[in-house]
């Protein structure tokens, strides 16, 4: 008979202290043994899974789909949890269950090779009623599956090469005892210095990682103190995928609207989109986003004709508090918000302030098809498919030339390309022109003062204007996310860094879901050189998510800040080659490798980005000459000012050519 390679999922399983029950009292064990072969057997046919053998008290499974496994594991683990509840203690059984994704190969009927044979030896290190799994395994069901996975270190199992790194998947009913999905940081010397470190390190992830993001309680309030509002995804009751964009840009104006709000934080778009398409019940919501009150609405059209139905729900009682439907003219949708506003404004006993009654009064009409384009550009925009976003943009701005929020988003794709290795010289003049006439056009728009603050810190090196426009966007709106963020960064390159701080806190806590505020809030940290702090945030997105690649390169420069070199190292190359890989390996003393990662760079194509990287390991290598011709490349890295505070750059502060770099950029001495 042939054989058949394949790649499959294994499951393996074991019965917990069959073998010594066996020689207190054969009978019972194996009538147990039975009893618990009509508990498993039902699920693998549930999940499609193949029953290859039994081995003695063993069940040996394959399944396509290394999902449909781990699904079928915690089926099993919650059926065997129910029947020890209502059998007698002595008949309580338990299994273990491993799970792997590898090469098999099926033989006569049978199932061979390493993926079996990891599967059967991961098994017996699950706890009794655990599940244990492989990281292949733990790759493909993150993000699939509603329970955490928590990393037990890599292991030498017994007849594979290799160690194997393995994961426990956390039941519902079991604690938490480690880092969830954490990066492995083994200290490699041990210094006094660097012991602390890693002890502190410990302490600061296991006290805080229980509570970030996952086991936070809703907070409790006294009627009229909601000051904590989030917005959920409005439901298409078009049943038009192709409506989607204008579901979304009605939401997404609402949700802006509504943080003008003076007094009122609310969830930024990015953290409450995940939810989007979400089955999960309200306070479980709540709880994560630690909201007082959720929004909740859908949107309908016919032709011009416009209706949102909006509710309020208190989020501690999970009660609705007010429920309203809106109908309007496409040309007047400007007006609904404003309506609804209003009646939200009222509902929370939240006082506008008479310039935001001013506004809402002078709620312009809009031209339909100009405010089409511009909802879809926006919602390709927010997909970071800022190309096709941009078109859509300007298309607004061909039907009308007068339209304010157009330019605005305009200026806004821009400044996101700026940001990017993409970037061209022409990016941020084309964003400044935007965003001035945007303001031009309308001046209260908070998103056209901060596109153009951003314009003035990363481009034009006005530090004072750059200043005055983030005050003036956080004064229009004091919720914006990004605006929090990209000012804290400002306040640091001017060595305020608590301030900075503070503004960085606050941008994560309007928008507590996205990964982007915590790593860099760790960046903060670093610079201030509190590593102990700057570890302790970045290891909240590992512990989520641990192949988050700028997560890895922020850790890595922290690390390689604090000495623990090897430690660095692991990070970056989880990354791949980069200007701070070669960096850390020269500080390490591996003088031959820093120079391969050296010349793998020099052979790529130039960018800003390349530059930025080039410019950092000539640093580390001594080479000041090369690290500022490097710093010096047209167009320049849109944060090149901050080799001011940045501890990459320190051997450079005390050559003259770096205070004339400074002066270039309009920038004070250190």
């Amino acid at each position: 008979m042939t054989e058949q390679r394949k790649l499959s999922a294994i499951m393996f399983t074991d019965l917990v202290g069959y073998s010594a029950l066996s020689q207190r009292d054969e009978a019972l064990a194996l009538e147990l043994l039975e009893e618990h072969r009509q508990l498993l057997r039902p699920h693998f046919a549930q999940y499609n899974g193949t029953e290859i053998k039994t081995i003695g008290d063993a069940f040996l499974v394959e399944f396509a789909s290394a999902v449909e496994a781990a699904r079928c594991a915690i089926d099993i683990q919650k059926t065997m949890k129910a029947h020890t509840s209502v059998v007698a203690p002595e008949r309580c059984i338990q299994v273990r269950i491993g799970l792997h994704v590898g090469d098999v190969v099926i033989k006569e009927g049978d199932i061979l090779g390493d993926g079996v044979n990891i599967a059967s030896r991961i098994e017996p290190l699950a706890q009794p009623g655990g599940i244990c799994v492989s990281e292949d395994v733990a790759r493909q069901i993150e993000n699939k599956l509603d329970l955490p996975l928590e990393l037990l270190g890599e292991k030498e199992l017994k007849g594979i090469k290799k160690p194997v790194t393995v994961y426990r998947l956390v039941l519902p009913w079991e604690k938490k005892a480690g880092f969830l999905r954490r990066t492995r940081l083994a200290l490699r010397k041990p210094s006094s210095a660097r012991l602390v470190l890693a002890g502190m390190l410990v302490l600061l992830i296991a006290a805080g990682g229980v509570w970030w993001w996952t086991s936070q309680r809703v907070p409790s309030i006294r009627p009229g103190q909601i000051t904590r509002l989030a917005v959920l995804p409005f439901a298409n009751l078009m049943n038009d995928p192709d409506q989607e964009y204008f579901v979304d840009g009605i939401h997404d104006a609402l949700l802006t609207e509504l943080a003008k709000i003076g007094g009122m934080t609310v969830i930024s778009r990015q953290s409450v989109m995940r939810y989007k398409g979400s089955d999960k019940p309200l306070r479980e919501i709540a709880s994560e986003l630690q909201a007082h009150a959720l929004i909740e609405g859908s949107v309908l059209r016919a032709g011009d004709d416009v209706r949102v139905n909006v509710q309020l729900i208190e989020a501690a009682a999970d009660r609705h508090l007010w429920a309203e439907v809106f109908d309007r003219k496409l040309e007047n949708v400007l007006a609904l918000h404003s309506d609804v506003v209003r009646a939200v404004a009222g509902e929370i006993k939240a006082a506008l302030t008479p310039e935001q009654e001013a506004r809402l009064d002078s709620a312009r009409q809009v031209n339909p098809e100009t405010y089409e384009a511009y909802l879809k550009g926006m919602f390709y925009l927010n997909k970071f498919e800022t190309k096709k976003g941009l078109a859509y943009f300007n298309q607004a701005i061909e039907n009308d030339p007068a339209d304010p929020l157009a330019y605005a988003g305009l200026a806004l794709g821009y400044v996101t390309i700026g940001h990017s290795n993409a970037a061209t010289p022409d990016v941020w003049p084309r964003a400044r022109a935007a965003a001035l006439t945007a303001l031009r056009l309308d001046e209260t728009l908070a998103e056209g003062h901060s596109a153009l603050a951003e314009v003035k810190a990363y481009y034009e090196w006005d530090w004072e204007g750059a200043e005055q426009a983030f005050l003036r966007a956080d004064e229009l709106n004091s919720n914006l996310a990004m605006n929090h963020y990209h000012y804290a960064w400002y306040l640091a390159l001017f060595g305020r860094l608590d301030e900075a701080i503070v503004e960085h806190k606050r941008a994560q806590e309007l928008d507590p879901l996205t990964p982007h505020h915590t790593i860099w809030l760790g960046g903060l940290y670093r610079i201030g050189g509190d590593y102990e702090k700057a570890i302790a945030e970045i290891q909240k997105v590992l512990e989520l998510n641990p192949d988050h690649r700028t997560a890895l390169r922020v850790l890595g420069d922290v690390l390689a800040d604090a000495g623990m070199y090897e430690e660095a190292i692991a990070a970056y190359q989880k990354v791949g080659i980069s200007g701070d890989l070669g960096r850390t390996y020269a500080l390490a003393g591996r003088q031959d490798e820093a120079r391969k990662i050296l010349a793998e760079l020099e052979e790529k194509e130039a960018t800003p980005g390349r530059a930025w990287g080039l410019a950092i390991l000539y640093t580390a290598l001594g080479e000041k000459d090369e690290a500022f011709r490097w710093l010096a490349y047209e167009p320049p890295y849109f944060a090149i000012p901050w080799v001011r505070v940045l501890p990459q750059f320190e051997p450079l502060w005390d050559d003259p050519r770096f205070k004339d770099l400074l002066q270039r950029m309009n920038l004070p001495e250190r």
